[in-house]
């Protein structure tokens, strides 16, 4: 790092324990300003850093608290968050400052000195805040392949935020991020390398579906005839597997994303469910007689569905060969595309949950039995996970939630990571976030919220956490392995940015348009066609 002057110099250590201490500030520090090379620094400013010298190496701490102990006695309390030796940072300290050791201030200098560790990559995300133009780099590999968590309340700058760092590898040929857009938001900031599906476009038949997500959708494990049900949904979908793909025969199982005919399972439930039996004393019941009656029920609500015709009415992908065109479109393969949006605003909100699980599975099982998969990594977003991924699971989203914590456990060994973004990350599954090793978190206002997160985070970092409400739009901490140090950053703004800003309630109400036909809304209500 850069030596110190006399001018660097703010105060000493008044206090010290093994994760923070406080400094007594130089009584000439009154205005709370250090003129050096003719520009002049506001010390004290939340979340800046601060050095202590202890032999060759250089202590680093970040401002949490600036009080006034009397008229001319000012304090400040601070985070230990590492140190810099041999001109590079490294989490934790081997040897901690004395009681009056001196304290002194960072300019642009010594931050980009901290900062350089990362440099060679030339990947920055933003500009270190209340250090403007200097600009926080991560260490890419680190960045997505060990999981991110992006976390913030409304409208502090989510989706802009992964939209910025998105862009910043969507120009490259072997790039394969997939998108689960919960809104549609990302297709504005991705129109030239952007993979655009719409999935009832897309179809996603329902023989893609695992035994886990049949049970999920159609079987209520709250009636008495259950497992019943269970039992007999796995048998007549296996053998309606083997009977339609005869050269597959001795190695599908139930779990084969191979093509059968529903109908055919369909009728085989109705048969069982109204069997009656001859026998020399008469006509009776048989053994599965009115036990699947509810079950029948909600597997022709679903059959019959317009909503949920891209799942069982499929109009393209009728044989098991279909899966190889499904995948290519669903990787960008075919349109040599680098970002896969797939817009899920239209997906009805009690299949959200199997989609997500859908998706997410066959993502995970391509590069499982890919041989190639070292060569050929896949980042999966999924956009607002509390609603689908919670800590508290439900049969609704017990597949989804499986198989994310399952790509959490083990996707970095098969080339596959995620990114969780949310707004409630207190009612995410633990289990995920535990998982990730890069924290991405904005600007988050609820109590509940905030302690969750810091326990998520080394102790020795807890107490940037107290920012979290005052923090700008767009304006992030990054904490973990890919960064140098936990810093604050103003994250650049991607052009062009997603569809996600907020509504301007005045502006629209005090202008003179009125744009809104009634009839045509009601025509795209009724044929289920969104704006």
């Amino acid at each position: 790092m850069a030596q110190f002057s006399k001018e660097h110099h703010i105060g000493k250590i008044k206090s010290i324990t093994s994760s923070a201490f406080i400094v007594s500030l130089d009584e000439d520090l009154y205005t709370m300003e250090r003129t050096v090379d003719e520009k002049v620094y506001r010390i004290g400013q939340i979340g800046s850093f601060i050095v202590m010298p202890v032999g060759t190496v250089e202590v680093i701490g970040i401002i949490n608290r600036a009080y006034q102990v009397s008229e001319l006695n000012r304090e400040l309390e601070a985070q230990i968050i590492g140190s810099v030796s041999d001109g590079k940072f490294q989490k934790g300290v081997a040897t901690f400052p004395t009681l009056g050791g001196d304290v002194f201030m960072t300019d642009e200098e010594s931050v980009s000195a901290m900062f350089t560790s990362f440099a060679q990559y030339g990947f920055a995300v933003g500009d270190i805040s209340g250090y403007p133009g200097e600009r926080q780099y991560i260490d890419p590999n680190k960045f997505f392949g060990k999981h991110i968590a992006v976390l913030g309340s409304s409208g502090s700058g989510k989706s802009t935020t992964v939209a910025s760092i998105l862009q910043k590898v969507q120009m490259f040929e072997n790039t394969h991020v997939i998108i689960l857009d919960i809104h549609n938001e990302y297709s504005a900031a991705f129109r030239e390398y952007g993979n655009l599906i719409n999935i009832t476009e897309l179809e996603m038949p329902y023989w893609f579906m695992n035994f886990e997500e049949m049970r999920e959708m159609f079987v209520d494990e709250n009636e008495s005839s259950s497992q019943s049900q269970i039992m007999m949904l796995k048998d007549l979908v296996l053998n309606a597997k083997k009977a339609r793909n005869q050269e597959l025969q001795s190695i599908i199982t139930v779990d084969s994303p191979v093509f059968y005919d529903l109908n055919e399972v369909r009728a085989k439930f109705q048969f069982y469910d109204t069997e009656r039996i001859s026998t020399s004393t008469g006509v009776r019941e048989g053994p599965f007689f009115g036990q699947f009656t509810r079950f029948l029920v909600r597997l022709d609500s679903k059959m019959t569905d317009l909503r949920y015709g891209f799942m069982f009415r499929p109009k393209k992908f009728k044989d098991s060969n279909a899966l190889k065109d499904i995948l290519n479109r669903l990787l960008g393969l075919d349109n040599k595309k680098q970002i896969t949006a797939i817009d899920l605003s239209g997906v009805p909100f009690d299949i959200v949950n199997t989609i997500v699980a859908l998706l997410a599975r066959t993502v995970f099982d391509f590069n499982f039995w890919n041989k190639n998969k070292k060569e050929f990594p896949i980042l999966m977003l999924f956009e607002e996970a509390h609603n689908y991924l919670p800590q508290i699971p439900t049969p609704q989203n017990r597949a989804a939630r499986k198989i994310v914590e399952r790509i959490a456990k083990e996707g970095r060994k098969y080339g596959v990571a995620c990114m969780i973004v949310s707004q409630r990350p207190s009612e995410l599954s633990e289990t995920i976030l535990s998982q990730c090793n890069n924290f991405v978190i904005l600007r988050l206002t609820n109590p509940a919220d905030q302690n969750f997160v810091k326990k998520l985070v080394p102790d020795s970092f807890a107490g940037m956490f107290d920012m979290l409400p005052s923090m700008r739009q767009g304006e992030a901490l990054f904490v973990g392995d890919a960064t140098a140090l936990p810093s604050r950053v103003q994250l650049d703004f991607p052009q062009p940015p997603p569809n996600s800003a907020d509504i301007l309630f005045y502006d629209k109400w005090v202008a003179t348009e009125f744009p809104t036909n009634v009839g045509e809304v009601v025509d795209r209500w009724w044929k289920q066609e969104r704006g």
